[in-house]
C-alpha cells in the first residue's frame, strides 16, 4: 500500500509485474505534440509492459487522457474512462482529510494522544495523531509481518486488526524518526469510525465523495467486473490475475477505489479549498523527513507536486498536484511489467516540454544452456555498493538474490546479459572475465546508476 531513489533501495526490487492479446487503446488530447507520449504508452502496451489509465487536468479542464489494456484479461474487457482501480495508499489522503475535518470541528487535535483511544498500544501515551499521520510512531506496519500473506485475502474484524497492531513491539521511540507504516492509518481509520459512530465507508461518502459529486469513488469491496472494477495482474509469460487483498485489512490505509478522472478531481478539490481550510491544507503540506500529513512531495525539474502513490496486489498508482500551475497528474495501472517511475517521468516530461525516449524492446529473450547459466553461479560484491548479490540456477532459470532480500528470476538476453525488467535492472557480465568456467565480474545498471561487481572467493547460500 506504498518513490525517492537512494543507493540502498536501488536493488530492492519492490515493483509489480505484466497477454498476448492486443490491448485496447484510447487516447484523447488537445495538444498535437502529445503524439510522442501516445507512442510511448502504446509501445509499453504493445510489448506487454503496462496496462494503464492516465488523466491530466488543469483548473478542472482535461488536458490529456489515455487508456490501454484490460480491466479483465480473461473476459477481454478493455480499460476505459469508466474503469475503477484500487488506489492503494492514495487512500491515505482521504483518511488524512477526514482527520483534519474532525480537527476543524473541534472533535480532535493533532496533539491528541493515541492513548485516548488505544491505551494498551505500546507508547500510546507518547504517540499523537500528528505522528500517526506523518508515520513517526514507531508502530510496525502489519504488512511487514511474515503472517500478513496468510490473512491478507481474508476478512478481518476491527478487533482482530486492533489486537494485531497492539501486539507489536515498538520499532523506535515516537517522533524520533519517520518510518512508513500502514498500521498508523488503519488506526486513524478506526478513530474516524469511533468519533463519527459510522463505518469508514459511510464517512468517506458523506464527507468527501457525495459533496464532490464523485459517483465512482468509494471504499472498496470484492472486485466486481460488472461494476466497471478492474482486476489486477502481474506478468509471467502472460498476464496472471492477482489475489485480492480484503478491504477490511487494508481499510483506511489502502481501501479506496476510483477512476483516473475522479482521482484527479479529488486531489484538485483538496488543493482548491473544497474540503479543508487553508490552514489545514498547509499543515498537510508541511514536510518532515519527506512526508507531511498524508502527503509527500515529488520534484520534477523546477516543479513540485504534492500527492501520494500507492500499490496493492497488482495495482500501482500515483497522483500529484502542482500548486504553481494547477496541473494534476494521475497515473493508474492494474498491471506493470516496467519501471512505473519511468512512466511517470515520461508523462511529466511530455507535459512540461522535456525530452524523453521511447524504450526499445526489440531485443528478445534467449534460452541458455545449463552450461551457460552455470557460469553465473556464485556470490559477488562491490566496493561501491554495500549489498552482496548471489546467483543460482532453479527451474532452468538464473535466480538473483540481493543479500537480505527476496529472490527474483532473471531473463537472459544473451549468455552474458540478464535483466529484471520490472525494476529496470540490467546485469552485463564481462565475457573477458571467464576463467575456469565461471564469469567473474559484471556491471549492474539501474536508473542510470552503474556498479561494478566481482566474484567472491566464498559464496553465501539461500
Amino acid at each position: 500500500m506504498k518513490g525517492n531513489l537512494n543507493l540502498s533501495s536501488l536493488l530492492a526490487l519492490l515493483f509489480f509485474v505484466s497477454m498476448s492479446v492486443s490491448p485496447n487503446l484510447l487516447a484523447q488530447t488537445k495538444n498535437p505534440e502529445d503524439s510522442k507520449i501516445n507512442a510511448y504508452l502504446s509501445n509499453l502496451s504493445d510489448n506487454e509492459r503496462m496496462m494503464t489509465a492516465v488523466y491530466i487536468s488543469q483548473d478542472g479542464e482535461a488536458l490529456y487522457e489515455y487508456y490501454s489494456g484490460f480491466a479483465s484479461v480473461e473476459d477481454n474487457i478493455p480499460l476505459s474512462a469508466k474503469t475503477e482501480f484500487r488506489l492503494g495508499s492514495i487512500s491515505k489522503i482521504f483518511t488524512s482529510i477526514l482527520i483534519m475535518q474532525l480537527i476543524e470541528e473541534g472533535k480532535l487535535s493533532l496533539e491528541t494522544k493515541l492513548s485516548t483511544f488505544y491505551p494498551d498500544i505500546p507508547n500510546a501515551e507518547s504517540i499523537t495523531v500528528k505522528q500517526l499521520l506523518s508515520h513517526r510512531t514507531g508502530i510496525q506496519s502489519f504488512t511487514d509481518e511474515p503472517a500478513y500473506v496468510n490473512y491478507m485475502t481474508k476478512g478481518q474484524s476491527r478487533k482482530q486488526m486492533e489486537q494485531r497492531i497492539q501486539s507489536y513491539d515498538p520499532l523506535f521511540k515516537p517522533n524520533s524518526k519517520h518510518q512508513y507504516s500502514n498500521s498508523n492509518y488503519v488506526l486513524l481509520g478506526f478513530i474516524i469510525e469511533s468519533l463519527h459512530e459510522k463505518s469508514y465507508a459511510e464517512v468517506v461518502s458523506e464527507k468527501i465523495t457525495i459533496p464532490l459529486g464523485l459517483a465512482n469513488t468509494y471504499f472498496g469491496n470484492s472486485i466486481e467486473i460488472e461494476n466497471n472494477e478492474a482486476f489486477s495482474y502481474r506478468f509471467s509469460d502472460t498476464w496472471e490475475r492477482q489475489p485480492e487483498t480484503h478491504m477490511s485489512v487494508s481499510h483506511a490505509a489502502g481501501g479506496m477505489v476510483s477512476t483516473a478522472k475522479e482521482t484527479n478531481l479529488f486531489l484538485s478539490a483538496l488543493f482548491t479549498g473544497k474540503l479543508l481550510s487553508e490552514n489545514s491544507l498547509s499543515a498537510m503540506m508541511t514536510l518532515k523527513d519527506g512526508y507531511g500529513l498524508g502527503l509527500f512531495s515529488t520534484p520534477f525539474y523546477k516543479q513540485t507536486f504534492f500527492g501520494h502513490n500507492g500499490s496493492i496486489d497488482g495495482f500501482v498508482s500515483a497522483v500529484g498536484f502542482n500548486p504553481a500551475d494547477g496541473i494534476v497528474v494521475t497515473v493508474l495501472s492494474n498491471g506493470v511489467n516496467y519501471k512505473f517511475n519511468d512512466v511517470l517521468i515520461a508523462v511529466l516530461s511530455n507535459n512540461y516540454g522535456k525530452d524523453f525516449k521511447i524504450p526499445d524492446f526489440s531485443a528478445k529473450p534467449v534460452v541458455l544452456s545449463a552450461k551457460a547459466m552455470e557460469r553465473t553461479v556464485g556470490t559477488f560484491s562491490s566496493k561501491d555498493m554495500p549489498i552482496e548479490l548471489s546467483f543460482r540456477i532453479a527451474d532452468k532459470q538464473v535466480m538473483y538474490k540481493p543479500a537480505g532480500q527476496s529472490e527474483k528470476s532473471l531473463t537472459a538476453y544473451s549468455e552474458t546479459e540478464f535483466r529484471f525488467e520490472p525494476a529496470g535492472i540490467v546485469i552485463q557480465f564481462d565475457p573477458e572475465s571467464l576463467t575456469d568456467g565461471k564469469l567473474n565480474q559484471f556491471v549492474i545498471t539501474q536508473s542510470g546508476y552503474k556498479f561494478l561487481y566481482k566474484r567472491k572467493e566464498k559464496n553465501w547460500f539461500w
